[in-house]
């Protein structure tokens, strides 16, 4: 089982100065937008964090550090997605599993963190080997916290059948159920459409264990929740509704907001406007910019949903304290703390 992360710290910052631990030594941020196996729209980045450069090109003096977006793309070696070697695949190649695992190989090493935004662990009937006695019976730790809890975290709109189950442990995780109360508005693991990608990042996680190891060095994300909780659901909805311009004007002003949060992003090679302009590569980028913010700010997990004062009662925090640590083995989807100073979430 993996070792407990390590507490979090207050606000988002590019600063790596108090950044402690194996997390301390990350320079490289990996943001997977996972598509199908078959298809075209699997989607990386990759932000490197190295010496700030003076208006000469020259690196500065001092600890100041510069976050860059080396790398944003749907294809090895697309243009306008950053530098293009040799080496960099053939021909506009698409990322399905062996051009994927080709490309994460050539980038992952000690001082990398890889984040996918699909599920990296499956839900726990799903992962059971035991006899199965039914839902309502079963003894299964997780699942009895999604029984006695569930009803209290599901946020249900508009009429409902009354006899729904609150909770499908075949479907849903805890992470989902406890990010749904925060409202950040999770996909269940194996909701609809959610199948293929997730028995795609199944594999895809065995092919590259263990290499990338689950909450140390690989990551499971969802970029609509760090959008919603770094400026809230209004602009981040903005970012998939209206016409396409709209849409990309608005990519473009939350990628800006976001490059503001480190002190400035640098894009090597990479044509913002490739970013802006289709949603699997944004998305990409912004996993990358959740690794970043993950690592630099040592974000604990569930605790996270409980930095607001209003927070720490009620069903949430009591939900939270009993999950204790079955978040470990049952899967977390990482996302900014409640509050994060400097930063605003007004619509």
């Amino acid at each position: 089982m993996s070792e407990r992360p390590a507490g979090p710290k207050s606000g988002v910052s590019g600063a790596p100065s108090g950044v402690s631990g194996a997390r301390a030594d990350l320079r490289r941020f990996v943001g997977v937008s996972l598509g199908g196996g078959r298809g075209k729209t699997t989607a990386v980045a990759r932000l490197e964090l190295g010496p700030a450069s003076d208006e000469s090109g020259a690196e500065s003096g001092g600890a100041r550090s510069q976050l860059t977006l080396a790398e944003a793309r749907t294809r090895w070696g697309q243009r306008g997605g950053g530098e293009i070697d040799d080496g960099d695949g053939d021909g506009e190649a698409p990322f399905r599993d062996a051009v994927l695992l080709r490309w994460i190989d050539r980038w992952v090493d000690e001082h990398t963190v890889t984040a996918f935004d699909t599920p990296l662990t499956l839900p726990p009937c799903v992962r059971c080997q035991l006899q199965c006695p039914g839902v309502e019976a079963c003894t299964v730790p997780v699942v009895a916290w999604m029984r006695r809890h569930g009803e209290h975290l599901v946020i249900r709109k508009g009429r409902s059948d009354p006899g729904k189950p609150w909770v499908t442990p075949y479907t849903q995780r805890a992470t989902e159920l406890l990010l749904e109360r925060a409202t950040l508005q999770p996909r269940e693991a194996l909701g609809q459409g959610m199948g293929p990608l997730a028995a795609r990042a199944a594999y895809l996680r065995r092919a590259l264990a263990p290499r990338l190891r689950l909450n140390e060095n690989l990551i499971e994300v969802h970029p609509r929740a760090t959008l919603i909780r770094l400026f809230g659901a209004r602009l981040e909805r903005r970012t998939r509704h209206g016409s396409a311009m709209q849409t990309w004007e608005r990519r473009k002003d939350l990628l800006e907001r976001l490059g503001q949060l480190v002190e400035g992003l640098e894009f090597d090679r990479v044509w913002p406007d490739l970013v802006v302009r289709n949603v699997h590569v944004f998305h990409a980028v912004v996993s990358a910019f959740t690794a970043y913010f993950w690592a630099q700010e040592s974000w604990c997990g569930p605790q996270d949903l409980l930095a607001k004062a209003e927070d720490q009662a009620g069903h949430l925090a009591r939900a939270v304290d009993e999950l204790g640590d079955l978040w470990l083995e049952d899967g977390w989807i990482w996302a900014p703390p409640s509050r994060v100073p400097g930063t605003s979430s007004s619509d």
